[in-house]
C-alpha cells in the first residue's frame, strides 16, 4: 500500500511506498521493484529517498523499478535492500527518449538500466531493436537473456568482443537505423560522439547523461553541463548534436 502526498503548490508529488521485490544481480548491482507503477517513459528518472540517507536520482529500469550500482553510501545501502523496505519517491522527471521503428541501443555499465526500459518499450511498439552492451568483465553483465538482438563487449575479453562498446559499434552499418540511443559513462559518450559524427549519423543519436542532482527540478543548478543546459530538466536525454563537450 502506498501513500501519495501532494505539496501545497501541487507541483510535486511524493510517493511513500515499499519494495515489492529485490533482485540481486551481483555484489554491486540490484534491481528494486516498487509497490506501485510510476507514470513514466524510458529515459526518465526518479528522486529516491531511503530513510537515514540522502535523496538521490536514479533512472527507471521499468515503470516500477530502478536498477542500482553500489558507488556511494546510499547506493550501497540500496543494493543490500530487502523486500518490505520503505522508501520515498519523487517523479518521474526529465525528458525521455523519442520513439523509432528501427533502433540501435548502446549501453555501457549501469547505463543498461534505462536502456532495458527503452528496449522493452520499443519492442512493445513493434520496433526492430538491436542492443550493444559493454561491461568490464563477464561477471558484471546482467539481463543477457532479456535481449533478442545483442552484441556484448567486455574490456577483459571474458565475454563477447574484447574492448569497449565502440568495438561493436564500428562493426555496425549505422546508416540502417532510424535512431541510435546511448547511455554510459562520459568517456564512452565522448568517444561515441566522435565515431557517430565521423559516420555522418550524429543527427540520429540521443544520449542519456548522468549528473549529480540535488533537486531534480532545475532549481539548484548542481547538474548544469558545459553548454549551460540542466540535465534534470533539459535532459537527461539530449539530442547528441547539442551535447558538444561534456
Amino acid at each position: 500500500m502506498q501513500t501519495k502526498l501532494i505539496n501545497l503548490s501541487g507541483s510535486l508529488t511524493v510517493y511513500f511506498t515499499k519494495l515489492k521485490k529485490v533482485v540481486r544481480h551481483n555484489k554491486k548491482v540490484s534491481t528494486l521493484y516498487f509497490d506501485l507503477r510510476i507514470t513514466s517513459y524510458p529515459g526518465q528518472f526518479v528522486m529516491l529517498y531511503l530513510p537515514g540517507y540522502e535523496e538521490i536520482p536514479l533512472s527507471l529500469s521499468s515503470p516500477n523499478s530502478v536498477t542500482v550500482k553500489a558507488v556511494g553510501e546510499t547506493t550501497q545501502a540500496l543494493v543490500k535492500a530487502h523486500e518490505g523496505l520503505s522508501i520515498g519517491l519523487r517523479g518521474a522527471f526529465g525528458n525521455p527518449f523519442s520513439p523509432s521503428d528501427k533502433a540501435l541501443i548502446i549501453a555501457g555499465g549501469i547505463g543498461i538500466a534505462p536502456m532495458k526500459y527503452l528496449y522493452e518499450f520499443l519492442k512493445k511498439c513493434g520496433a526492430e531493436v538491436r542492443m550493444i552492451y559493454g561491461e568490464k568483465s563477464k561477471e558484471d553483465l546482467i539481463w543477457l537473456d532479456e535481449f533478442e538482438e545483442l552484441a556484448i563487449t567486455t574490456e577483459d575479453g571474458t565475454a563477447g568482443i574484447k574492448g569497449t562498446v565502440l568495438e561493436a559499434v564500428k562493426k555496425e552499418d549505422l546508416s540502417k537505423y532510424s535512431r541510435i540511443y546511448a547511455c554510459g559513462g562520459e568517456g564512452m559518450l565522448e568517444a561515441l560522439y566522435i565515431v557517430l559524427k565521423k559516420a555522418g549519423v550524429l543527427h540520429k543519436a540521443e544520449f542519456s547523461l548522468e549528473r549529480y542532482m540535488r533537486c531534480g527540478i532545475g532549481v539548484c543548478g548542481s547538474c548544469v553541463i558545459e553548454n549551460g543546459m540542466r540535465v534534470c530538466t533539459d535532459g537527461p536525454v539530449f539530442p547528441a548534436t547539442v551535447i558538444g563537450n561534456l
